[in-house]
């Protein structure tokens, strides 16, 4: 019989240029991040699979507007909303990706399906393909515009923090990553992120990696992969982030990252002024909003 080892899971809600001095603000995004932790890290508890459980907090960071995936994604300059998310199964090193959907209520679940059901083995699927599929899947559609959104929008602002994203290790030591993106904002139409690719989304038997910052240096860095790679080496997490993280600050690279090991070792790192975080393990649950 495998011996049953402790979960652990750690969230992210984007890394970005600065902490919001917004104290109602700040408090809302704390009580949403201890409320994810709770829900999910008792569902791991009681047995719940690491797979599932990304895909669990992924979706209910989708479902807070306060966050830039689902309901908080950001406008591209033609005024669309266009979303992406990856889940990867790191037993089995499997990945599935939606790129620039439209009107899917939670991209993540989009992505589960395509992990789960691929058509023709098809798991990465973009644009109106993905949401044909969603649709076929039965998956619940919602328009993701917000009012916020819109006014940044028309204000031409970008905002400051990007991407959510999960990983976990399950008391099976299984390891699991998902990320969900609404975008930079007022980018090119039909630009494609970081987010549906191994470079911000990946794991292993060994390492989870979920990213979040600027997509194009997250690709150039191949962040996720690049630091799972180190793992399977027999580089520790922490020591493979900081290394990662003296090459981007050389390179003055913006992106950031959440990494976990499957002996339930976790590292947060980030080039930018802030990162959005929190980790439950066994001994302790923390926030840093």
């Amino acid at each position: 019989m495998s011996k049953s080892v402790a979960p652990v899971l750690v969230i992210h809600g984007g890394a970005g240029s600065s902490r919001t001095i917004d104290r109602r603000r700040l408090i809302a995004r704390e009580q949403a991040l201890k409320g994810i932790l709770d829900a999910v890290y008792r569902a791991l508890q009681r047995g719940s699979s690491a797979l599932k459980a990304v895909a669990l907090a992924v979706e209910m960071l989708e479902d807070d507007p306060q966050f830039n995936a689902g309901r908080g994604s950001k406008l591209q300059a033609d005024g669309k909303i266009r979303m992406s998310a990856a889940l990867m199964d790191g037993s089995r090193r499997r990945f599935a990706g939606a790129v620039n959907v439209e009107g899917v209520r939670n991209p993540i679940r989009l992505s589960e399906r395509l992990l789960r059901n691929p058509p023709d083995g098809s798991r990465v699927l973009a644009g109106p393909g993905a949401a044909r599929f969603a649709r076929s899947q039965q998956l619940r559609f919602r328009s993701p515009y917000t009012d916020e959104r819109k006014r940044e929008f028309r204000r031409a602002g970008k905002g400051k923090f990007g991407t959510v994203g999960a990983v976990a290790l399950d008391s099976k030591g299984r390891l699991a990553a998902a990320t969900s993106t609404g975008g930079r904002g007022l980018e090119y139409p039909h630009r494609v992120s970081d987010t549906p690719t191994v470079a911000a989304n990946y794991a292993n038997s060994s390492c989870a990696v979920s990213a979040t910052g600027v997509g194009e240096e997250i690709v150039d860095f191949a962040v996720a992969s690049h630091l799972c790679s180190l793992r399977e080496t027999g580089i520790g997490v922490a020591r493979a982030s900081r290394m990662l993280k003296q090459q981007a600050d050389k390179s003055r690279a913006r992106f950031g990252w959440i990494a976990l090991d499957a002996d339930g070792n976790f590292y947060v790192a980030t080039t930018t002024a802030h990162i959005i975080w929190a980790a439950a393990t066994a001994a302790k649950l923390e926030v840093h909003a």
